[in-house]
This record gives structure tokens, sequence and C-alpha cells, in this order.
């Protein structure tokens, strides 16, 4: 138990030092956003990259790990679409899918990965889960969304919209490049290889400490906003405790390795993904009760997850 804790104390204190930079003005306004920003476009696309372009063969032979952890992804959203409909809260059908993606769409990148680094140092397959998991989840993106638009939500052109983003998003790119090196078994020369590295140590410290200086933030200066609490309790018990259960039934079912099994496990109960929120802020669906669960998720995890993972090892 004390390990477990050892492992994630960092985890903990970067997450403290960024929400007391934001309550102390140590960092200007906006502070995560330029954080986030160097973490999409340099720091995450240069961790894949050599993750992908450095791994091998039998690092992508993981079909137990990719069909169990895609399991707990649809069958929670599924299930809770149901669930929300039953609420009889009187929202419409684009309310209950996005409270549903909400409920499903854990964040696997900026905090999942930095907590997987923690927890097995030294062991690139992280980089390689978190990588996969994020890949699972564009599906549930593009229904969301479908349904959104379709449903009356606003926005213009979101297929054109999606499709430009993918091909110009640096972690798409990354993972292109990183597939180029690795399917022609050419090394990374050192003159990309050393500077890619540097940036790629930086994305657990920078994801940490921005994600502390948000909670700060929105716990300081949040909206008087409208969110109801069935729906966080929902939100809640399915995001945290129903997915990892099922990635868990699933993954053993499917005999996948006991590495992958518990990084399965701990990804799919990361809080809420902030993707998910940006969505619902976008379309103006829900999106009280998504601020409200990417704060109130992360503040369980935060002591969900050392339970979780001293269970798993």
């Amino acid at each position: 138990m004390w390990n477990v804790f050892l492992l994630l104390m960092p985890v903990f204190v970067l997450i403290f030092l960024g929400m007391l930079a934001e309550r102390f003005q140590l960092v200007p306004p906006f502070g995560s956003t330029t954080l986030n920003q160097f973490l999409v476009n340099l720091g995450l696309p240069s961790l894949i990259f050599l993750s992908i372009a450095e791994c091998r063969p039998e690092d992508l032979d993981h079909e137990a790990f990719l069909a169990g952890f895609a399991l707990s992804l649809f069958l929670t959203f599924g299930l809770l679409i149901v669930v929300f409909r039953r609420l009889g809260t009187g929202t419409g059908y684009k309310e209950d899918v996005m409270l549903s993606m909400l409920a499903s769409f854990p964040n696997v990148v900026l905090v999942g990965l930095p907590v997987l680094m923690a927890l097995y140092p030294g062991r690139p397959v992280v980089v390689l889960a978190s990588t996969l998991t994020n890949i699972l989840e564009i599906p549930m993106v593009l229904i969301t969304l479908f349904i959104l638009v379709n449903t009356g939500a606003k926005g213009k052109h979101p297929v054109r919209t999606i499709a430009l983003a993918l091909v110009t998003n640096p972690v798409v790119l990354a993972t292109l490049g990183g597939a180029v090196f690795h399917l022609s078994q050419v090394p990374v020369p050192a003159v990309i290889e050393s500077p890619c590295r540097a940036l790629g140590n930086s994305v657990m410290p920078c994801a940490l400490v921005s994600l502390g200086i948000v909670i700060s933030a929105r716990l300081r200066h949040h909206e008087n906003g409208v969110f109801h609490l069935r729906r966080q309790i929902v939100i809640l018990l399915g995001k945290q405790i129903l997915q990892p259960v099922i990635a868990m039934i699933a993954l053993t079912a499917l005999d996948a390795e006991p590495i992958w099994r518990s990084m399965g496990v701990l990804l799919a109960a990361m809080p809420v993904g902030t993707l998910a929120y940006a969505m619902s802020d976008s379309y103006k669906v829900a999106e009280d009760d998504a601020s409200a669960s990417v704060i109130l998720s992360t503040l369980v995890s935060l002591a969900l997850i050392p339970v979780l993972a001293m269970f798993l090892r």
C-alpha cells in the first residue's frame, strides 16, 4: 500500500503545485491554456512519435486489450443513454447522449498517461496503451457529434471541420510519422530523437501542473450555472465505477496480459476527458453539468486511483 502511494506522490504534488500557482497568481490568466497548447502541439506528439517509432512488433500484438477497453467504452456509453432517458428530467435526446459521453469518456492522455508513467516508471508500453485507448475514443466523439448535429445542436460544417482537424492534428501526424519509422525499421536519427525525448519528458509534469491550475480556477471562478445532482451521481457512478468494472471483466475474460489488464482498468477509471467538456460547451448541450463533472470526477479520482492501483498490483 505504502509503495503505491509513494509511486503516485509526484502526481499529487504536481497537481497541488498547479493549484497553488493559480491560487497565488504565480501563472498568468489562461496559463493552463498555454501549457495545454504546448502539450498537445509539442510534448505529447514527441512522446507518441518516439513510442511508436521505437516499439517492437510484439508490442502491438494486444487484441485482447483493444477489445476489452472498447467494450468498457461503448457498453458504458450505451447503457447510460438508457439510464439518463429513464431519469425523466425532461431533457432531449441530445442531452442524454452528451451526458452519457461525459460518463464514459476517460481522460487517458492528460491524466491517464502521467498516472501510468508514475506507476510503471521506465515502461514504454504505458505511452502505447494511452495512445491506443485515445484512438479507440475517436468513434465515440464522431457518434456524439453526429447526434448533436442532427438533433439541432449548433455548429458549422462539422464533418469538414473534424476532417481538417484530424489531418492537421500534431498527435495524428506524430502517430503517422512514428508508424513510418516503425514499419521501415529505420532508426530515428539522433538529431530528431534527442529533442523529441526532451520534449516527451516534459509531458508528465506539464500535464499535471496544468490540471491543478484548471481545478483551482474552476473551483474559485465557477459561475452559478445550473447542474443536476442526480445527473452528477450517475456520471460519477458510470465513469469511475461501472466503466472500470466492465473493463476488468472484459479484459479478464479476454485473457489480457496482467500489466495490460491493470493499465486498461486504470485508464477506464480516469476522470471525465476535457474533450467531452469542450464539445458540450461548444454545442451548448449540458455544459454546466459537463463543467461540474470534470471537477468532481477529477477530485474523486485523486482518492480512487491509489486504492485501485493498490488492488491491481
